[in-house]
């Protein structure tokens, strides 16, 4: 556990086949943002019972992020996420067998439908709708100290593989939505405390335009999704063939070009 400008942050690491994830979760003015999957329960079970939160917030219903809601649940905290993934929590999440391996299994739990603000302790925080990476995906925004809990939306600032569902263009839109608050430092869910976080988001809208412009000019040109797909990505990320093409370089390009002009 670590502490930055008052947020407490609990992290797992997790290796496999040549593939390196960290998971975080944090918790700030007694609310729990995200819980973490189920595979490091016992981790973060010890976190919440030292640092126990009055209620806990999802960015959005994927398993390494809701995976201990349903442990926190009978702990008696109360879980929110956003109004459209309330029905998938309520039954028993149907994970991929590579999923189960590396973050493991999450039970049906009961969470409140969030509004635009939650409440900590002694202060509000804003909600804010983030889609793209997921439909019901959502950041956290803490004004009073300029910080924003940003889920999945940022990662890395140069995406190489996106899962098959993502819309590049809903992210592209959630990271110039989030750049209108102030803000400096990004609490991501998988690589941590990022100080420089403006400067980051910056950075990752600059890139997927970039790539929407080459796909798009590429595409003018004749060439189809894999021939764009190989020139852009020559290299294939190990996590495209752990996860059967789940998470591929190849869903970037598909996205740009079959959902252009449909957001």
């Amino acid at each position: 556990m670590t502490e930055h400008n008052g947020v407490l942050c609990a992290g797992c690491t997790i290796s496999l086949l040549g593939t390196r994830l960290n998971t975080y979760v944090y918790l700030v003015d007694g609310l729990a943002i995200d819980t973490g999957p189920s595979k490091f329960r016992d981790k973060y079970k010890a976190f919440f019972h030292s640092h126990r939160p009055e209620r806990a917030v999802l960015t959005h219903f994927h398993e390494d992020h809701s995976g201990n809601a349903p442990w926190l649940e009978k702990q008696g905290v109360e879980i929110y996420i956003h109004p459209s993934a309330v029905p998938l929590c309520r039954v028993n999440a149907k994970i991929p067998f590579y999923r189960r391996i590396f973050w493991g299994s999450r039970s049906k739990f009961s969470p409140g439908p969030v509004g635009n603000k939650i409440d900590g302790q002694t202060r509000t925080f804003q909600v804010i709708e983030v889609p793209g990476h997921s439909f019901d995906h959502i950041a956290i925004y803490d004004h009073e100290e300029g910080a924003i809990f940003t889920g999945d939306l940022f990662v890395t600032p140069k995406t190489k593989i996106v899962m098959k569902y993502e819309n590049i263009y809903c992210i592209l839109d959630s990271l110039k939505k989030i750049l209108n608050y102030d803000f400096r430092t990004v609490y991501c869910a998988h690589a941590g405390v990022v100080d420089n976080g403006r400067e980051m988001i910056k950075k990752k809208a600059e890139h997927l335009e970039s790539i929407i412009y080459e796909v798009i000019q590429l595409k003018e040109k004749g060439m189809g999704i894999d021939e764009i797909n190989k020139k852009i990505f020559p290299k294939t990320v190990p996590l495209t063939y752990i996860s059967g093409k789940e998470w591929s370089s190849e869903h970037i390009i598909r996205s740009i070009i079959l959902d252009k002009g449909n957001v």
